[in-house]
């Protein structure tokens, strides 16, 4: 028995010698401090092969013996071996652990806290031993000193033990003996309560306080343990975290890349934004990217995203750095990740699309957070990718059960933005929502209602509870919640008159009122309230009674008007637009773009007269339609349809899929077209009448027309110029029947409010002529303009540009170019075909409508028989100034001008048409 005694002695002794011998030589190398040698004191041992040789020896003896082993001797024997981190024999640690369970009654506070501690580098795991340990801890708390109770603490945490019983009793020990710890104690105390999530607002003041007046000798390693455990035990105290800051900062150099991101972590999850930390981070951190790990980028972008740190220009070699160790990312790092870089501002499509690579296969293992960060992040970078959409999609209807109400929210609202719908996805997340409804925040209830309003899906038997929900924390929105809000109502048709009600008292009272945005959201709601409001009525929307169309507030209402009149007016055409005219023109139907309705909110794409019904054509982008597959109108589409339908016109949607599934070659796409057009409009047969649309009687008195305020230059109206046309929908007519043209430049003028585009450029082929007229005498005489005037007010013979103001020259400019895309794609199409040149020419003719344009008669030119003119006339002279022989006209007057604030960009473009 003594030999067996001594022989077991012996053995810890040669062991604890070698373990002792690696962490001396470590210790002597490392750069940093003694405790974190001893962790890596397995790299002597392993690269010294009579040591290794020895050790395994020794455990081979020992796991052949290991019943002759007393407490003391296993719990020495396997301090060693933890720290030499010694794997070789991976049964060992079960024959120690089951050895150590049949002396545990014999184990000392010092015995059970290295035995612990040796488990955690031995990778061992056995809950047996650890319940067993924790019930000795318990028994035992009074007799463990500092530096063991610590140990034993940290120890548990990192194996994750929970021990409620535990925790309480080893909490009161610690509040004995907190003054009594040492630096790298009270880290690892911190460290291990907070990793076990046991917060107790009077331990973690104690121990706070002692960190804080022992902070000047922490090493990098403590502070940093000290500040994640503060953030992930939610413990607040600036004055401290501020100091741990502080300590830092000088030091940075000296952590290594785990610490710097816990740091970060930290900072951010306490929401504590140091500019000058976060900006010497950022720094260090971009010069050691190559030691970062997936997780230690991921992290670090977090945070840095957390706190809104966007002042630095390196995110560029962070993301290179993502982009090499992508396979190493778990899916975790991948989603916050993505979400950082978005949050940052840093959408680099290259970027965005490798991580959705490396996600795709992983999103099985992504949590209801993950999923919605990942796809917040994809929306927000504006990037679509189909394969993450597709098995984003399947993983949320595998999941949604475990989805909270944010997370339903925020994942609808991403898949909206991108334009990406899945029926079963969506309604899924409705019905998770309804369920969770009660724990919405009225971000969740406004994204979610916009989500779903934007796609079109609809809310069945589950709107009951969220309208009600919505109408319940209108007065806890802020503003772009409440116009998300009430603008999801009417779309989806939920919004009743209570409800606007409630949203135009809620408005009056922000003391910021609504952003431009805000304002068109509302009027667009207001808007959709009075056409639902007259189709539940049966009634015509022109004779629902004002009194039961209620407005926004004043002077809201009239703001939001003036900014959704000022859009409507802010046209951009489309090619596709532009080819679609063209190609109306071409089947024999004369149209216009960007037509405003008669009350002057919404410009129609292209507009035309079909036997004295009016006819919307509005040519709807893929931007109109959902990116995944099959393709489906969003709501816009269907809500703009419904608001022309309710001003008495008849809409056709042609869809750029409808455009590119048309014939090739120009007749025959224009001749399908044309039969598209007749069955969509159910008007088979004989058009009798085809023209360019006509204003109502009383259009003047509701309609603001001057979308480029030509109307107030006008003294008197005059009757539009409209072709008429037969056109038969079975074939292409060449007959053109021409009204007589406008007399004076007051029905040229005129012809705008019938007709922008056409007005324009009739304009543009008058004053364009003026350069052609050289050498030609004459006056303008009463032939071409009319004995008296209404635009100039006075009579021919003494014509002045007093009528002139700079938003007519401008907007006759902006309207030329609406004319220029026109023939532009007209002459597309000549270039096509040219066997229809001269049906072409014709048309193009008939789209200027200028009566003396004289088409070319022998095939060979094209002439023009154009009044004569004098550069001394009058009306030159008040535009350009006196005529100096015949170079051109004299620089344009600015005096004539100046007095109107008229642009420079606008006089040099009405010299360019002015000389043709």
């Amino acid at each position: 028995m003594l030999l067996q005694l001594a022989w077991h002695r012996a053995c810890c002794i040669v062991i604890l010698g070698v373990a002792y011998s690696c962490w001396a030589d470590a210790g002597l190398h490392h750069p940093l401090c003694p405790c974190r040698a001893a962790i890596t004191g397995c790299f002597c041992l392993q690269g010294d092969a009579t040591a290794k040789a020895l050790v395994d020896d020794l455990a081979s003896l020992m796991a052949t013996h290991i019943n002759t082993f007393d407490a003391r001797g296993l719990a020495n024997a396997s301090w060693a071996l933890g720290k030499l981190k010694y794997a070789s024999n991976p049964k060992l640690p079960a024959l120690i652990a089951a050895a150590a369970m049949d002396k545990m009654e014999a184990f000392s506070a010092q015995n059970l806290s290295n035995l612990l501690w040796s488990f955690v580098y031995l990778h061992h795991r056995n809950d047996q031993l650890l319940t067993a340990v924790a019930q000795q801890v318990v028994s035992k708390v009074n007799d463990f000193k500092p530096q063991e109770l610590a140990n034993t603490m940290w120890a548990l945490a990192s194996m994750d033990y929970q021990n409620g019983t535990l925790m309480e009793v080893v909490s009161q020990r610690v509040l004995e003996l907190v003054d009594k710890f040492k630096e790298q104690e009270l880290s690892n105390l911190v460290w291990a309560f907070a990793k076990l999530h046991y917060y107790d607002e009077q331990l973690f003041g104690r121990l706070m306080s002692a960190v804080a007046g022992k902070l000047q000798h922490f090493l990098p390693q403590g502070v940093s343990n000290t500040a994640w455990a503060v953030a992930t035990a939610g413990h607040k105290d600036e004055q401290l975290f501020s100091q741990l800051l502080a300590k830092c900062k000088p030091q940075m150099a000296e952590y290594d890349v785990q610490g710097l991101s816990n740091m970060l972590w930290a900072a951010a999850t306490l929401g504590y934004k140091d500019e000058a930390f976060l900006a010497t981070a950022m720094q260090e951190l971009t010069s050691r990217l190559d030691r970062m790990s997936s997780q230690n980028l991921s992290n670090a972008l977090w945070a840095f995203a957390s706190l809104g740190y966007v002042g630095s220009s390196l995110l560029g070699s962070w993301a290179e750095a993502v982009q090499r160790k992508l396979d190493l990312f778990e899916p975790q790092g991948l989603s916050n990740t993505a979400w950082a870089f978005a949050k940052l501002n840093y959408h680099k499509p290259q970027l965005f699309e490798a991580i959705a690579n490396a996600s795709v296969s992983k999103l099985g293992s992504f949590t209801a957070q993950g999923l919605s960060n990942i796809a917040w992040a994809y929306a927000t970078a504006g990037v679509y990718h189909p394969a993450l959409m597709q098995q984003l999609a399947h993983q949320v209807c595998c999941q949604v059960s475990s989805f909270h109400a944010k997370h339903c929210s925020v994942t609808a609202w991403a898949l909206a933005t991108l334009r990406f719908y899945n029926a079963a996805t969506y309604q899924l997340l409705l019905e998770q929502f309804a369920v969770q409804i009660n724990s919405a925040e009225p971000q969740n209830v406004a994204n979610t209602l916009w989500a779903f309003a934007r796609t079109g899906h609809p809310m069945a038997e589950h709107s009951g509870s969220v309208v009600s929900a919505a109408k319940q924390l209108l007065p806890y929105m802020n503003q772009q919640e409440l116009c998300n809000t009430v603008w999801a109502l009417a779309v989806l048709d939920h919004l009743d008159l209570g409800t606007w009600q409630e949203f135009c008292r809620c408005i009056a009272g922000l003391q910021d009122g609504l952003t431009t945005e805000g304002q068109q959201q509302a009027y667009h709601a207001q808007l959709l309230l009075h056409s639902n409001t007259a189709r539940a009525a049966g009634m015509p929307l022109a004779s629902i009674p004002q009194g039961l169309l209620i407005p926004l507030p004043e002077p809201l209402h009239t703001s939001a008007k003036q900014l959704w009149l000022a859009s409507a007016k802010d046209v951009h055409i489309s090619k596709l637009q532009a080819d679609v005219s063209a190609a109306l023109q071409l089947a024999g139907i004369p149209n216009t773009m960007e037509w405003l309705t008669d009350d002057g909110l919404f410009s129609i794409d292209i507009a035309f007269e079909l036997d004295k019904l009016r006819i919307a054509v509005e040519v709807d982008g893929n931007h109109h339609y959902t990116n995944s597959m099959p393709q489906r109108p969003l709501s816009e589409v269907l809500v703009r349809r419904r608001l022309l339908q309710d001003r008495g016109w008849q809409v056709v949607n042609i869809s750029y899929l409808d455009w590119e599934s048309l014939p090739a070659d120009t007749a025959s796409k224009a001749a399908a077209l044309l039969q598209h057009l007749s069955v969509t409009l159910d008007h088979s047969g004989v058009w009798e009448q085809v023209g360019l649309p006509q204003r109502g009687h009383d259009a003047a008195a509701v309609c603001d027309l001057s979308r480029n305020a030509s109307q107030a230059a006008l003294a008197a109206p005059c009757a539009a110029y409209v072709p008429t046309l037969k056109v038969s929908t079975d074939a292409m007519q060449d007959g053109v029947g021409y009204d007589q043209a406008p007399q004076g430049l007051s029905g040229v003028l005129d012809s705008l409010d019938a007709a922008p585009a056409v007005g324009a450029s009739q304009l543009a082929a008058i004053v364009g002529s003026l350069g052609n007229s050289a050498g030609q005498t004459g006056t303008l005489g009463p032939s071409v303009w009319g004995s008296t005037d209404p635009v100039w007010g006075v009579n021919s013979s003494s014509v002045s540009c007093s009528g002139w103001d700079k938003n007519v020259v401008a907007d006759l400019l902006a309207l030329s170019q609406v004319q220029q895309q026109q023939l532009g794609a007209l002459q597309q199409l000549q270039a096509d075909q040219e066997q229809q040149q001269l049906q072409q020419e014709r048309l193009q003719l008939q789209q200027l409508q200028v009566p003396w344009i004289q088409s070319r008669a022998d095939g060979s030119s094209k002439s023009m028989a154009m009044p004569a003119f004098s550069w001394a006339d009058p009306l030159m002279q008040s535009l350009w100034g006196p005529a100096q022989g015949w170079s051109g006209p004299g620089q344009l007057r600015t005096d004539a001008f100046a007095d109107k604030a008229m642009g420079k960009s606008c006089r040099d473009g009405v010299l360019q048409y002015c000389k043709g």
